[in-house]
């Protein structure tokens, strides 16, 4: 992992994702009471060990759970969501058509003669929290984040397979299940492309929540309220669309010139600044979490400034 300040970071929190997987699957032998309380302390584990890395530079900023940035990132998401959607579909019917069933369609039969009526309601709440929220700190807030040096296209595909890989128990449903590796891969690129784009980690965390909870969606009001979802997010995809099509062609108009220079002094201000950080650091003036709490502030104030800039 050349380029990666902290590789052991990395390796150390996925190791906690299969560690709360392996928690989860011991405790989940002893009846669905347990096998709740396990799903808990499986998510638990890596969230905490995020948190213990990060707390000193701030653990919700530090992951992109903000207000800053919110809007760009639901326009993305939306927008994106139209790419994706025929890439996801694409490959579900592939799939379907390799192995004679529908994955998804096989993981939901399941769900449905494993649990009682009133899990679904609890599922449709706990896709948001603990998983969505646990699994998106982890892999974008944290996982993606910290590979981000190996690049940016580099960095989301890597953390997309790590993410992917860490949902085992897709083996369970025999080579179906192989087959949802694929379709996780894709949904966790889209994840990714989102928050490298724009910072925020809110969108991923509910359209990650959202994914999920469809199927609590579909237990209680049918397949008629899926589709009605997926209509709903096409229509806010071809608005975000527009929307980024219009505003890049406003851009497009030369703002004042005093302005730019303004901005571009200020950026070359920082990036000196954090150059100067970089020589503390080498001569031992400032110690490596001061460096790392007044760098991340530093890339802060220079996402503003590209953002005012377009």
């Amino acid at each position: 992992m050349g380029g990666i300040k902290r590789p052991g970071a990395v390796l150390a929190v996925w190791s906690a994702c299969f560690a709360g997987m392996g928690i989860s699957g011991w405790l989940g032998r002893g009846g669905l009471a347990l096998s709740l309380l396990g799903d808990w302390l499986g998510y638990l584990l890596p969230l905490l060990l995020v948190f213990h890395l990060t707390r000193r530079e701030g653990f919700w900023s530090s992951a992109g759970v903000r207000r800053r940035g919110l809007l760009p990132g639901l326009t993305w998401l939306f927008a994106l969501f139209l790419l994706f959607s025929i890439l996801l579909g694409i490959y579900g019917e592939t799939a379907a058509r390799l192995v004679g069933k529908d994955p998804g369609e096989e993981v939901f039969e399941r769900m449905k003669e494993q649990f009682p009526p009133w899990y679904f309601a609890y599922f449709a709440l706990a896709s948001f929290f603990p998983v969505a929220l646990t699994e998106e700190v982890v892999f974008r807030g944290f996982i993606l984040r910290e590979l981000l040096p190996l690049g940016v296209a580099r960095a989301v595909l890597l953390s997309s397979a790590l993410h992917s890989l860490s949902h085992l128990w897709y083996l369970d449903l025999g080579p179906s299940g192989l087959t949802m590796f694929g379709s996780a891969f894709l949904f966790f690129v889209w994840m990714g492309a989102v928050y490298a784009k724009t910072g925020n980690l809110v969108p991923t965390i509910l359209m990650h929540g959202l994914n999920n909870a469809s199927l609590s969606l579909r237990f209680f009001w049918g397949e008629e309220a899926t589709s009605a979802l997926s209509t709903l997010l096409l229509f806010l995809g071809w608005f975000s669309l527009l929307h980024l099509l219009l505003s890049r062609g406003v851009r497009r108009g030369r703002p004042p010139r005093a302005r730019v220079e303004r901005r571009v002094s200020r950026a070359e201000g920082i990036r000196r600044m954090m150059e100067r950080l970089d020589t503390f650091r080498r001569e031992g003036k400032i110690s490596e979490e001061e460096w790392r709490r007044l760098k991340e502030v530093y890339r802060e104030r220079l996402r503003e400034l590209e953002e005012e800039g377009g």
